[in-house]
């Protein structure tokens, strides 16, 4: 797995570079270092980096990477660098509800940040 995750201790937020192919097990085992990262954490928003990324395995992964976010009560994401193709997959996964986060899709990380930062509440 290629992928990196960090918490941004300047910006005070997740982030996550996807590298090449997401697999089902390569997203159950970020799920799990989400919550490790968050634990005590002020906020929950993730910036992903989309620009590196190949294919996601399956719809099933899909789904299981929204469950992630949901329980590790991801509040707002902004995907940066997504091809048309994932930003409309994301898009309807939005619209059908499995995602409660707000998310947006950016062409620069400091659009996307600059959005994170914006709808923090305190």
């Amino acid at each position: 797995m290629e992928h990196k995750t960090w918490y941004d201790e300047e910006n005070e937020l997740l982030r996550l570079a996807v590298i090449g192919p997401y697999s089902t097990q390569e997203a159950l085992a970020l799920g799990k270092s989400f919550k490790e990262i968050l634990e005590g954490k002020p906020r929950r928003q993730l910036l992903v980096d989309l620009s590196e990324a190949g294919k996601m395995e399956s719809r099933e992964t899909r789904k299981i990477q929204n469950d992630i976010l949901k329980e590790a009560e991801i509040t707002d994401v902004a995907y940066v660098g997504a091809a048309a193709a994932p930003r409309m997959i994301a898009k309807v996964m939005m619209k059908l509800g499995s995602l409660n986060a707000a998310t947006d899709f950016f062409k620069t990380g400091d659009e996307g940040m600059s959005w994170l930062k914006n709808r923090r509440r305190s």
